[in-house]
């Protein structure tokens, strides 16, 4: 069965308008903000009427697990029973990058294997279409080729779409083991047309393109599992404390941020409800979280050696997808590329 097939942006916008009779559809939007002049990729719900459709350049500027583990969610209610999602439309987001799809991997780890064990967001994963999209240029913050990852999806969606630069038409291709990605093919396959092979060609040409920009934007440093047993006290560790102890980029800014709380709150004594919260953590409290003996610890300090060190050991795979969030959102004051470079640099000497 062919996994790759062609069609134009007008038959695309078709497709989103028939997935939208069935599916609630988000989409990357690019938002001006108020302050600054500056514009952000944000995602907003699909209204043919008034949504301006534009596939993303690059990654949004938006946490990619928003839509499966909301900022407060209420997870048992009592004596009213265990709330869930009400029968009806389904979830299709539209625009997710590499990057997305790989944080989405940790998360499954921790939310659906792990000791985080959280039903509702396998719930939401499960019942979610991915239509991700390839990256048509690199965010400077961008470092996914470091950790495993490059500027385009390989696996992990329902449907890819490539967008082929000077060409008028795209590719979009059906996740090989997708029962969504097959069905919507299946269903619509009057929209499509078979991929020619200039076209794949043309597709594999920009994503050539792409992977050597991020190799040569990214050449300074390396990142590999022996990095993440540098000492805990190793000198350069010192100008990173006073920069960001309390910086909250490394865990409420990341994609794979596993820094959770759960609340029980009483309701007149006859009634409880308990929720779960995305949490910034002190630091005496993301020192336990990440198994920490170091309460002086900063909180970069204590997400490197939990995403490089711990998580690698545990899953074989960095706790990191390279998104770079972490580097925009700290303003500029830190940049996690500067703190692989030093411990490579302190390894070699």
């Amino acid at each position: 069965m062919n996994n790759i097939y062609s069609l134009s942006e007008w038959d695309l916008r078709k497709l989103v308008n028939n997935l939208a009779e069935d599916n609630y559809i988000f989409l990357p939007v690019q938002c001006q903000q108020s302050e600054g002049g500056r514009s952000r990729w944000e995602f907003v719900r699909w209204d043919p009427k008034e949504t301006r459709f534009q596939l993303n350049c690059r990654r949004t500027d938006a946490l990619c697990f928003d839509f499966f583990f909301p900022p407060n969610n209420i997870m048992h209610t009592f004596p009213e029973g265990q709330p869930g999602d009400k029968e009806g439309k389904g979830l299709t987001l539209l625009g997710y990058k590499s990057c997305d799809i790989d944080a989405l991997k940790v998360l499954d780890k921790a939310f659906e294997e792990g000791d985080l064990s959280y039903p509702f967001y396998k719930k939401r994963r499960e019942e979610t279409t991915i239509i991700s999209v390839d990256c048509l240029e690199i965010a400077d913050p961008c470092f996914c080729n470091k950790v495993g990852g490059q500027p385009y999806p390989e696996s992990g969606f329902d449907l890819n779409i490539s967008t082929l630069p000077h060409y008028g038409d795209m590719l979009i291709e059906v996740g090989k083991n997708s029962e969504k990605g097959h069905e919507i093919a299946d269903r619509y396959g009057h929209l499509f047309s078979e991929a020619t092979d200039k076209e794949v060609e043309l597709r594999q040409a920009h994503r050539d393109k792409m992977m050597t920009e991020i190799e040569e934007k990214n050449s300074y440093f390396e990142i590999s599992p022996e990095l993440g047993k540098v000492p805990r006290d190793a000198p350069f560790w010192d100008k990173y404390a006073t920069k960001n102890c309390y910086c909250t980029a490394y865990t409420l800014a990341c994609p794979t941020s596993r820094t959770l709380q759960n609340f029980q709150e009483d309701e007149d004594g006859r009634s409880s409800i308990q929720d779960k919260v995305w949490d910034s953590a002190t630091l005496k409290d993301i020192n336990n979280e990440l198994h920490s003996d170091d309460p002086t610890d900063s909180r970069i300090k204590e997400m490197f050696y939990d995403k490089f060190d711990r998580f690698h050991e545990e899953h074989g795979y960095y706790g990191c997808s390279g998104c770079g969030l972490c580097i925009s959102t700290a303003g500029g004051s830190i940049d996690i590329r500067d703190v692989f470079a030093d411990a490579g640099n302190y390894q070699k000497h």
